[in-house]
């Protein structure tokens, strides 16, 4: 039986066919389809003719949330919450994002003032009822809601992240007058402290849940149509699976979706070659995500920010900036010349892709360096246009003076500026040092700019795994089913009862579980992992450091934070006092892990030769200019093979292009491991 795994992009939908049975992977792209991307999907499986009713197992990473978010398409929210509090979504907190720009303005709520409405209700900070629910208040507000045409309503009392029943109450309610409008409550969603995150998270929630239930519901009818049977999974920012059912009730868990995927993905085929230390580096068309995985462990953050808005809920610690295929040059001003964020997308796309695109883009300059063929088809459907990205990157290059290649380069070293800087912040702000890390590059154009940025940074491997262009939807099939419970205790580390501590854990950690045996998930194959977000007395912000259940002690929690916290700052100091803020426990359904080594890779080009080479053509390198350079078919060069630099290796949805003074060698899981010479790489590493 066959295992699909989907990642939709902004420009590509990617996928990937595994069938354990046979050995066999299959990869293929197909464009993505914004309007409705469940069309996508289904012209992805068409591609490989997959039967739909052979399919045992369909895994799914997506960005329809998070495109609702950035693009502020998502429904119309309102929100109800304790008299007085109205306006907390707006006034939010006092700290500044940029602390210097005086022009700074807060994002706009997602709830219109109109929309907010209050409700009698009050309960102590201890979580106990000071002003009982005015249910007549509810009943008034959800009418006035039905009357303006809300589609979500997000419930968001105060103090009831101990107590939800007021919400719980207040949503029935909702429901009984209003049955077709979607209703989420805080206690529900995030059942932490910090009153304007949780009612953030909320209204976020409320606001991509109509859309994504819509999504949702559109692709498993189609599927169901075409004769799938099974449930749909979904990718969790925190990098596990959930059923779609879940996802449509949880949708702000999916806004790094694709994103996690890929993490998970690059860990997977890493740690078979024996790497653990690595910097994940994933450039699609639209953006570029990137993270950093120290001694084989995820790092995870239980608070972020998307569109500037906060979100509190538990994902991997991923960086996002604005720079892909798709980033657009352009000099602003007259005088100041820039590269993203904004994109070209799918549609029209570069200018080489011939559908009606005419700025400069990163992918033009990189066709018009020799970097893409002109005669391939990106995605198997887009034909290239080599005279049409020469004339975009002319037009630029005439107006600042530069010769054509001298701007393309120009561009693609701006680009590589921008995604270096998040690997700084991500490696280098954090205590880590690049030289100690492998880059594993992928996305359909991560292997093109990775050497590049890795002699940048000093990184001296990188890692291109087999069809790194599909490795998001790889990494679906190589990921865990995942149920989390969160709860928040604040209570300074020196006066904790372990028991006490340890059956409030095991609570979490047994609704988790039940959570995945009810999908279906044996019990003997869930295992638990338990995590307390601490700080130092006084501080604002929280890390999440794993508890050891059987050695629970004031020293043991304490040292344990310790550790993390010297990881994370370089520092620590033992003397000062601690407090834990939230407990999280994860249970984690493990799946079988596919092993690249043992699959069929694609077959080969027949064009190539014996030695992989498909044809040689003009590259050009920073280093030496234009250089008659070797194109290597990647599946035709044999495991164990050594190849000096430079050389362009092509493949379905990638080019890895190595440098003049690299070389790279074909390892037994297939895997591309190009020695990058930098100034400063450590030999032997």
């Amino acid at each position: 039986m066959i295992e699909i795994g989907i990642d939709v992009g902004g420009t590509f939908t990617d996928v990937v066919l595994l069938d354990r049975v046979a050995g066999r992977l299959e990869v293929t792209k197909t464009a993505s389809t914004p309007k409705d991307q469940s069309i996508g999907i289904l012209n992805g499986l068409a591609r490989l003719a997959v039967d739909p009713r052979t399919i045992r197992r369909f895994a799914h990473g997506s960005t329809v949330a998070t495109n609702t978010v950035l693009e502020r398409k998502g429904a119309k929210v309102a929100l109800l919450t304790t008299a007085g509090f109205r306006d907390l979504l707006e006034i939010g907190r006092t700290n500044r994002s940029k602390v210097y720009d005086m022009k700074l303005t807060k994002p706009a709520p997602l709830v219109a003032r109109p929309l907010r409405f209050e409700v009698r209700q009050r309960r102590f900070v201890n979580g106990e009822p000071a002003v009982a629910l005015d249910e007549g208040d509810v009943r008034a507000a959800v009418e006035a809601c039905a009357a303006e045409g809300v589609e979500a309503i997000a419930i968001c009392f105060l103090h009831s992240y101990i107590d939800g029943a007021d919400e719980e109450r207040a949503a029935a309610i909702a429901r009984g007058v209003a049955p077709s409008i979607h209703v989420t409550t805080s206690a529900d969603v995030v059942r932490e402290y910090k009153e304007y995150e949780r009612f953030s998270t909320a209204a976020l929630n409320a606001y991509v849940m109509p859309v994504m239930d819509r999504y949702l519901g559109r692709l498993e009818s189609r599927l169901a149509d075409a004769g799938y049977r099974e449930p749909v999974e979904m990718m969790k920012s925190s990098g596990g699976l959930m059923r779609a059912s879940t996802a449509r009730r949880y949708p702000v868990e999916t806004l790094l979706s694709g994103p996690a995927a890929g993490v998970m993905g690059a860990i997977h085929v890493a740690e078979r070659s024996g790497f653990r230390n690595l910097i994940t580096y994933d450039m699609g068309g639209t953006s570029t995500d990137v993270a950093l995985i120290s001694d084989g462990k995820v790092v995870r953050t239980a608070e972020t920010r998307i569109s500037n808005l906060p979100i509190k809920t538990h994902m991997i610690d991923i960086k996002t900036v604005g720079a892909g295929g798709g980033s657009i040059a352009s000099i602003v001003g007259g005088r100041t010349f820039k590269v993203g964020p904004h994109s070209a997308g799918a549609d029209p796309g570069p200018a080489c892709y011939g559908k009606g695109g005419t700025v400069a883009t990163v992918t033009d300059a990189n066709l018009m360096l020799g970097r893409l063929s002109s005669s391939y088809a990106l995605g198997g459907e887009i034909r290239i246009h080599p005279e049409r990205a020469t004339a975009v990157v002319s037009e630029l290059a005439q107006a600042v003076g530069l010769a054509p290649e001298e701007m393309a380069d120009g561009v693609l070293r701006l680009v590589n500026v921008t995604m270096a800087s998040a690997i700084r912040e991500i490696s280098i702000q954090r205590g880590h040092d690049p030289r100690d890390f492998a880059l594993v590059a992928f996305g359909g154009a991560g292997p093109m700019h990775a050497c590049d940025l890795a002699r940048d940074l000093a990184i001296p491997q990188v890692i291109v795994p087999p069809a790194p262009g599909n490795l998001c939807a790889f990494g679906l099939l190589v990921t865990d089913v995942v149920a989390e419970r969160s709860e928040t205790l604040l209570a300074r580390t020196a006066g904790l009862d372990p028991a006490r501590l340890a059956g409030r854990f095991g609570e979490l950690a047994a609704s988790a579980v039940e959570d995945l045996v009810r999908d279906g998930i044996p019990r003997e194959a869930i295992v638990t992992v338990c995590t307390a977000d601490m700080r130092y007395v006084g501080q604002k912000s929280e890390l999440p450091v794993p508890m050891d259940l059987g050695n629970l002690s004031t020293q043991s929690v304490d040292d344990a934070f310790f550790g993390v916290y010297a990881e994370r700052y370089g520092h620590t100091r033992r003397v000062a006092p601690t407090e834990i803020v939230n407990l999280r426990a994860m249970a984690v359904g493990a799946i079988e892990k596919a092993d690249l080594g043992r699959l069929s890779p694609p077959a080969a080009n027949p064009e190539s030769d014996a030695a992989g080479v498909l044809a040689r053509r003009r590259v050009f390198f920073r280093e030496t200019g234009w250089t008659d350079c070797p194109v290597y078919d990647r599946y035709r060069i044999a495991v164990g093979t050594r190849v000096p630099g430079p050389a362009i290796v092509e493949e379905l949805g990638a080019t890895t292009v190595v440098g003049p003074a690299d070389s790279f060698t074909v390892d037994s899981q297939h895997n591309l491991v190009v020695d990058v010479r930098a100034e400063g790489a450590v030999e032997g590493a």
